[in-house]
């Protein structure tokens, strides 16, 4: 009986021991879903509303980078986190995708100098920021499927506005994962019909609505879009006249990226005299109308990609990146060019 009981015991004890792990480990995982829930409440409601409100590119980057796997970690118990995912996402590819064109202007420079194996060596630099900004926006379009269903498909039914920006948001970032992929030679493996398929997706916001909330960015995608894929234009509609209208909205919104993507779009047709244009017209609208303050990120972002194709002009023809203060100058203007950015007390 004394036996009995003791090896009664002994097997209560391993079942309480068995129950208590079940029940800690459930109890766990109930706190993490607790936490992502959390976390992805105070991503997209409280953080990313004020890193929009801030005009520091690089603090967005240094918040996005470090914040990201910490917040994205909560992923598994949680689909809930998918938006902030989006976000985070296209400020890490933005962060990359910095990285990329100085390390190309770093090219320039040396081409222009016939430093051939460091002029190499910033290109194969490039191409690794260009690849890893390409991976980032991949992820970024990814979690964006996740969250609303394949892009292009089928408009959402947005239950918010904070739905519509990150489904514009998504989509241009996962149009500009293809070109990041382009340019790091195909190695983050971004499919090519995405850029289609972001196409039909931002149709779903260019409307009249659509386009004065998010700064005519709809109608700025589906027009460079157009431009850019062949017999993707609407017959009788005329996509740079397009482009233009959308810049003008989002002028006068106070975000001016599709006034960046018009430049882009310029620069990719080899259209130096509109991409000219387009950065005076950027760097004068700076001067006369007050960024959104609700997004002012956005703008931010949209004049850092104005000023670096301004710089990569400057350093093709002059050796050097626009000079402080001189955005929409170029070094050919016949009057009022800036003196050279030069102090002789730094020499």
């Amino acid at each position: 009986m004394e036996s009995f009981l003791r090896h009664s015991l002994k097997h209560s004890r391993l079942i309480l021991l068995a129950v208590s792990v079940f029940a800690l480990s459930g109890c766990s995982g109930l706190i993490y879903k607790v936490a992502g829930k959390t976390t992805a409440i105070y991503g997209q409601g409280v953080m990313m509303p004020y890193l929009m409100t801030t005009d520091d590119t690089a603090i967005a980057c240094v918040a996005g980078e470090s914040l990201t796997p910490l917040m994205l970690s909560f992923n598994q118990f949680t689909s809930d986190i998918d938006q902030l995912a989006v976000l985070t996402h296209m400020v890490g590819g933005v962060c990359a995708d910095h990285l990329a064109n100085e390390a190309h202007l770093d090219y320039l420079r040396l081409a222009r100098d016939q430093r051939i194996s460091s002029a190499q060596d910033a290109r194969i630099q490039a191409k690794r920021f260009h690849a890893l900004a390409a991976k980032r926006q991949y992820k970024g379009y990814k979690a964006l499927v996740r969250s609303f269903g394949e892009i292009g498909e089928s408009c959402p039914n947005f239950a918010s506005e904070a739905e519509q920006f990150v489904w514009i948001i998504g989509v241009a970032t996962s149009l500009q994962a293809v070109l990041s992929d382009t340019l790091g030679g195909m190695e983050a493996g971004v499919p090519k019909n995405i850029a289609p398929k972001a196409m039909r997706a931002a149709a779903c916001l260019d409307n009249e609505k659509g386009n004065r909330l998010w700064w005519g960015l709809p109608k700025s995608i589906n027009a460079v879009l157009a431009s850019i894929i062949p017999g993707a234009a609407t017959e009788g509609i005329d996509p740079w006249q397009e482009m233009n209208i959308a810049a003008q909205i989002g002028e006068h919104e106070g975000v001016r990226m599709s006034q960046a993507l018009m430049a882009i779009a310029a620069n990719n047709a080899s259209n130096t005299e509109l991409l000219k244009d387009t950065i005076r017209a950027h760097a004068a609208s700076l001067k006369k109308i007050a960024p959104n303050r609700e997004y002012y990120l956005v703008d931010v972002m949209a004049t850092d990609m104005i000023t670096m194709l301004s710089d990569t002009l400057w350093t093709e023809a002059v050796g050097h990146r626009t000079p402080h203060g001189g955005l929409g100058s170029f070094w050919d203007d016949k009057s009022d060019e800036p003196a050279l950015d030069i102090n002789m007390d730094d020499l």
